[in-house]
């Protein structure tokens, strides 16, 4: 891996101001991880791996700070073929490009990615742009994907909380997650899990996240059925209304409250 450039004027840079120290630390390690053309694989669990290989850091702690990454116009956040890449957004400012082929697909931005039947959706991929390709290609050849169904999405879509989780953007998220090496079985509990413990809570429609999220941000960790823990219902609070009630139940010698309240 060829040596990577950083300037002083990377002290004073306001948007780098904005980073949390770890936020910071997974940019400076992104670009020595980076091929030639500032890219690289887009999954918390191989970031983890290659970036922090001795430290105890969580996937989610990773898709946390990508997002602020990608917030701040540090990192650029792509797919193709339902795989998610990074591609440094400023790269081609500081750093030298020696590689003839980049390591990763490129971002097409003027043709329809493939995500095909794979998610049960109506998105293709063009087999040819309108516009000419960038003369330097990717090493990475363009394959087939599957037309089946990713294993037991449908399952997963109807046993979330909310509407909208058989869109396409969550099926593309579920195929990560599945790629990440988690099992689908554990998904579909986690699913039903979250939705237990939203109507345990009680949990208002407007606050429960949408599936995508629920994915993307890796909350389903905590729901996975190793890790749940099913919630307590909460205490429903007293209102002046129950009080009421509650005073009318019983069978009170008024005329004795009423010397006991007037003090005779």
């Amino acid at each position: 891996m060829p040596n990577r450039i950083l300037k002083e004027s990377i002290c004073r840079s306001d948007t780098i101001d904005q980073l949390s120290w770890f936020e910071e630390v997974l940019f400076y390690r992104l670009i020595v991880s980076c091929d030639d053309y500032g890219r690289y694989d887009g999954r918390p669990a191989i970031i983890r791996g290659t970036c922090f290989p001795l430290k105890d850091i969580t996937c989610k702690s990773i898709a946390d700070a990508l997002q602020k990454l990608t917030s701040v116009g540090l990192v650029r956040e792509y797919y193709v073929q339902g795989r998610p890449y990074l591609q440094m957004v400023t790269w081609g400012d500081h750093q030298q490009v020696r590689a003839k082929k980049s390591k990763y697909p490129a971002e097409e931005s003027n043709c329809e990615n493939l995500i095909s039947d794979d998610i049960n959706c109506n998105q293709m991929i063009s087999n040819d742009c309108n516009s000419p390709r960038n003369p330097i290609q990717s090493e990475y050849e363009s394959q087939k994907i599957s037309r089946e169904e990713p294993e037991r999405f449908e399952d997963f879509a109807a046993a979330y909380p909310k509407a909208g989780a058989d869109l396409p953007g969550v099926a593309v998220e579920y195929l990560n997650t599945l790629r990440m090496g988690v099992a689908a079985d554990d998904l579909v509990q986690a699913a039903k899990n979250y939705a237990e413990a939203c109507q345990i809570r009680g949990t208002q429609p407007l606050y429960i996240l949408n599936a995508e999220n629920f994915l993307r941000k890796l909350k389903f960790d905590e729901y996975l059925p190793e890790k749940y823990k099913k919630p307590k219902p909460p205490k429903r609070q007293h209102t002046s209304v129950d009080q009421y009630n509650q005073f009318m139940k019983h069978d009170y010698d008024m005329d004795s409250l009423e010397a006991a309240l007037l003090g005779k």
